[in-house]
């Protein structure tokens, strides 16, 4: 018989090995569907139950409460039938005598028409004012009896007690009422009454039938102002936050539904409404207790289920960790060789590579780190990243860039450092923190690419852009910028801005007769002595040719323009000493100030151009200001 091949032996218990897998995730799969399906069954069975039972107990309380508030009203009935003509000590009385008949009353007292008790079982009350605008409903028409529920009150009655508030809500078990206004007529005669709710009469019912453990019971007024809870809520006598409550309040007076409120465990809420006063009674049956009976019996079906189920795993187990070493060592023979690919990378890129610990110290550069900086790996590693600090950037600076790796775990930007020969350098840096699995910082990689000659060059070129090249002033673009800039800031300061527009008179005799190279220099000196008769927030550009524009920021009134255009006037008809040539050439100034003569750039300089033109045909060497009507002001 010929001998079966080596290979085959370990290809067909791969392949019995793989259908027992399939087979034993099948049954696991259909075991734990089917205990899922059984279990998730009986919890929905549970939820609806717990639902129906919240709705049970709501509309029992309702019932209660309703009932206590229609006592309430008959004794107002009989106070007010027992109070005609009957003097202070009677309607002691009478109070204490009602009072007696009504447990979860604290008070009763008697209202003038300005909202003042006159009269009441608690002797303190007496000439307590209640403002009764925030009373729900609002007032009934007179002649109509009515009921009105206040918000909540600390304290335990008028004369001791202050309205809640959001700053000062109403502590857990702390001492609390909710105060009624009822208005009876009786034989023509209207009395208001106030009456003190005690909240612990209504808590104390409602926790005999649902304890502090399995929910809480609210009452709330139609605007969903809380009055009182048996849970562990603070009262502020604001809105209730309950947008679900809100929304069913619409639509129905009896409902449940599943919810979680700002604050509590989630749990399953049915509410009632009054069928006579504003007030819905809203029970909360934590999930977690409706659930406990479903809990318990899950657990015995898992008791049954889970032991099959881990005789499975552990054959999958066996086989997984099978599995899993033989992967291992592919990733580690793969990982070893990335490492390698990387260790070539970090030597021999041309940017700076920098690795630091999470305190910022330098653990391993690269040889381009060396290169750029001038620090050998031996002086960098061991020492702080801020080797390479300049000094340059302010703290604002720093501060941004740890908010973005706070919060992106990268940066990049233009950062300045300084070489070990103490030069300034500009670098690119780019950072990339390195965590772990818990989320620490263990690494940061910065990258840093010497763009120093690059910025020089740019710098250049934007020089170039926006500067003259003969005089170094700014030129056009330049000057209409710093004119916009000076505008708004001009407008917001409530200041006045002055354009001086000039150009030379008998420039041009100076370039046919002494040539063009003198002209140059010049233009050149002019620039240089015109500079510095200017303040430094000023700005003197060259247009082109002998054309020049003087922008003064910030001037008080236009005579102080007229001072500068004739110290200007002045200071271009002093002599030039140019290759031991006497030059002499005056000015031509038109002056625009703003906002008098232009609110723009260019009407601006339109106008101080018009003046200019009208200088020069008046015969030059002096300065006019633009008039609308064409007729310049001479100096």
């Amino acid at each position: 018989m010929t001998p079966r091949p080596a290979h085959v032996i370990p290809r067909r218990a791969l392949s019995a090995n793989l259908a027992f897998v399939i087979l034993m995730i099948v049954a696991v799969c259909a075991a734990v569907a089917g205990t899922a399906y059984v279990i998730q069954r009986q919890k929905s069975a549970a939820l609806v139950e717990g639902l129906a039972l919240g709705a049970l107990r709501a509309r029992a309380f309702e019932e209660h409460l309703t009932r206590s508030l229609e006592n309430i009203q008959r004794l107002a009935d009989l106070i007010v039938a027992g109070s005609a003509g009957t003097e202070a000590e009677g309607m002691d009385e009478l109070f204490h005598h009602s009072l007696r008949q009504a447990p979860f009353l604290r008070s009763l007292s008697t209202l003038d028409a300005e909202g003042r008790i006159v009269a009441s079982s608690n002797p303190g009350n007496i000439g307590q004012r209640l403002e009764t605008g925030d009373y729900f409903p609002q007032a009934a028409p007179s002649g109509e009896a009515s009921l009105r529920v206040g918000r909540p009150w600390a304290g335990r009655d008028f004369n001791e007690g202050a309205p809640a508030t959001i700053a000062q809500p109403i502590p857990v078990a702390g001492l609390a009422f909710v105060p009624l206004l009822c208005r009876v007529e009786h034989n023509g005669r209207e009395v208001r009454l106030a009456a003190v709710l005690n909240p612990d009469y209504f808590i104390n019912y409602y926790t005999r039938w649902l304890e502090a453990g399995e929910g809480f019971v609210e009452i709330l007024r139609y605007d969903r102002v809380a009055l009182l809870s048996s849970g562990l809520m603070a009262l502020s006598g604001e809105q209730h936050a309950g947008k679900m409550l809100a929304r069913m309040l619409q639509e129905a007076e009896i409902g449940h539904y599943q919810g979680k409120e700002e604050g509590q465990e989630e749990a399953l809420v049915a509410f009632c409404a009054s069928r006579q006063f504003p007030l819905v009674v809203v029970t909360h049956l934590y999930r977690t207790a409706a659930l406990a009976k479903w809990r318990r019996e899950s657990g015995r079906l898992l008791l049954l289920a889970v032991p099959a189920l881990l005789g499975m795993i552990y054959l999958a187990t066996v086989l997984y960790r099978r599995e899993r070493r033989i992967t291992a060592e592919q990733e580690a023979a793969r990982r070893r060789e990335y490492e390698q690919l990387a260790a070539t990378v970090f030597e021999t890129v041309l940017e700076a590579v920098v690795v630091t610990d999470a305190q910022q110290r330098i653990i391993a550069v690269n040889p381009a780190f060396t290169r750029i900086t001038g620090y050998s790996a031996e002086e960098a590693i061991g020492a702080d990243f801020s080797l390479l600090a300049s000094g340059y950037h302010t703290d604002e600076f720093h501060l941004e860039m740890q908010q973005a790796l706070a919060i992106e775990g990268r940066w990049e930007g233009e950062v300045r450092h300084r070489r070990k020969n103490g030069e300034i350098f500009v670098s690119w840096q780019s950072i990339n923190q390195v965590r772990d699995a818990a989320g620490q910082i263990v690494h940061q990689v910065t990258g840093l690419s010497d763009i120093t000659d690059y910025c020089a060059e740019a710098e250049r070129i934007f020089h170039l852009a926006h500067h003259d090249l003969l005089t170094g002033l700014p030129n056009r673009v330049l000057l209409l910028d710093r004119l916009h800039q000076g505008l708004h800031q001009a407008q917001r300061d409530h200041r006045q801005l002055a354009v001086l527009f000039f150009d030379l008179d008998k420039f041009k005799p100076v370039n046919d007769q002494l040539g063009h190279p003198v002209g140059d220099l010049l233009l050149q000196a002019l620039a240089v002595r015109l500079t510095g008769e200017l303040r430094a927030i000023d700005t003197l550009a060259r247009l082109g040719g002998d054309e020049f524009v003087i922008l003064l920021h910030g001037i008080k009134n236009s005579r102080a323009g007229v001072v500068v255009a004739e110290k200007i006037r002045q200071a271009v008809e002093q002599p030039f000493l140019l290759n031991q040539h006497q030059v002499r050439v005056s000015a031509s100034i038109g002056m625009a100030f703003f906002p008098d003569h232009g609110t723009d750039e260019e009407g601006l300089l339109r106008c101080a151009d018009s003046a200019m033109y009208r200088a020069k045909a008046n015969g030059g060497n002096r300065f006019e200001v633009y008039r609308a009507d064409q007729e310049a002001l001479s100096a």
